[in-house]
């Protein structure tokens, strides 16, 4: 398996990270022996440092380091992008089961215990990096899947308004003066409505490339805001913008009634917390998943926004709503532009919503999982860090760095 892997085109890194000398130098000679190229660093900060740095293939770390200690490297790796994904196999004295699950809860990928035989260390250096290769694999399979879908659905999205749009305006320019007009009215209204359509439709699909990097020469990270979550969701549910979407996707007349949108009440009960999200982000986020939840609901029913805290350091938001079960096929291809049941459920914007909610909500350090989906009810879950802020910006508070959903 060593050979295989090693006959490939590019030879694995394996960066090794152990504050012992001779422990380190056996690992590396062992590594190198056997064909691979190898970095090593003394200390966890040093390794994290390479390994940002280098971008290896694999990583090997010790537990009890000095400066940054194995737990956490691994951490801090796993909320890097760029190490996110890395294989880490911890390299540890300690034969308890306590520091075992510490290790594999601070993300590590396997462990070995010292001491360890040749034969060991390379069964589990190979069984790491073959994992990688086929997480890598099925990455590009996402992409090519992706790529088809785009292509198996954009022109039906397209063409559709556009259609509309051509028979419309060629039956104004060559027979407008046999319609009456009321007639011509109902047909300008028809023109418009295609051209609001198509309008969304492209500016849906230049977020969804924005966002995945397929149409921007660069995708930098946003500044992340310390977001009220109570006043944020209160002003998304009570912008125009977000009325104008519900109108626009839903076809129904704006509503005269707060809180409810196409006869659906948005029922909301939070917790309050700041969040770090970039603001924009935030905003486009929830309006694509309440926009989504409110599609999708029976007639009449609510959709449920709740939000709570988990432990000090994040916080847990789900939206809720009684309808149309999404197909599990559907929820494995999440970003793939796929629709559910499409022909049972005719859509605009290609599942976008999801799609768009989840990669927004990935560049500022959140995550978007749909938790249940068989309508009874569909929750989509995000999960944001909490925002430390300072107690003087909060009324009758003493100054102070404070989180204030602790």
């Amino acid at each position: 398996m060593v050979s295989a892997l090693l006959a490939s085109a590019s030879v694995p890194t394996v960066l090794v990270v152990d504050d012992s000398s001779a422990l380190r130098q056996l690992t590396v000679g062992v590594l190198r022996r056997v064909g691979y190229t190898v970095l090593e660093a003394s200390d966890g900060r040093e390794g994290l440092d390479t390994a940002l740095r280098e971008q290896p293939d694999l990583i090997l770390c010790d537990i009890h380091m000095p400066v940054l200690d194995g737990w956490d490297l691994v951490r801090e790796a796993r909320s890097s992008e760029a190490l996110g994904t890395t294989p880490v196999l911890m390299l540890t004295s300690d034969n308890d089961r306590l520091s075992v699950r510490r290790a594999m809860a601070a993300g590590a990928d396997d462990y070995l215990t010292k001491p360890w035989t040749q034969a060991e260390l390379l069964s589990a250096v190979t069984s790491l990096l073959e994992k990688a290769e086929r997480y890598k694999a099925d990455a590009v399979r996402s992409q090519d899947q992706l790529r088809s879908a785009v292509l198996a659905t954009i022109l039906h999205e397209l063409r559709t308004p556009m259609v509309s749009l051509v028979g419309s305006t060629e039956l104004l320019l060559t027979r407008r003066n046999r319609y009456s007009p009321e007639r011509v009215q109902g047909m300008l209204e028809d023109v418009h409505r295609s051209a609001q359509a198509l309008t969304r439709t492209i500016s849906r699909m230049m977020d969804w490339a924005e966002l995945s990097g397929a149409g921007a020469s660069s995708n930098t990270a946003p500044v992340l805001h310390h977001l009220p979550v109570t006043q944020a969701i209160e002003e998304v549910l009570g912008s125009s913008a977000f009325a104008k979407e519900v109108q626009s996707v839903l076809k129904v007349p704006p509503e005269t009634q707060g809180g409810v949108f196409a006869s659906h009440p948005v029922q909301v009960r939070l917790e309050a917390c700041h969040v770090q999200c970039w603001g924009p982000d935030f905003y486009k986020v929830m309006t694509e998943l309440l926009v989504n939840a409110l599609r999708f609901s029976k007639p009449g029913r609510p959709v449920g926004v709740t939000g709570k805290a988990i432990g000090h350091e994040l916080y847990q938001l789900e939206i809720a709503n009684l309808g149309v079960a999404m197909p599990e096929r559907f929820i494995a291809q999440i970003g793939a532009l796929s629709q559910a049941d499409r022909d049972l459920h005719e859509q605009q914007g290609m599942g976008l919503g999801l799609a768009i909610g989840q990669l927004a909500a990935k560049r500022n350090g959140a995550t978007l999982q749909v938790t249940r989906f068989d309508g009874m009810p569909t929750v989509v879950r995000l999960v944001f860090r909490t925002a430390k802020v300072r107690a003087d910006a909060l009324p009758g508070s003493q100054a102070q760095s404070i989180s204030d959903c602790a």
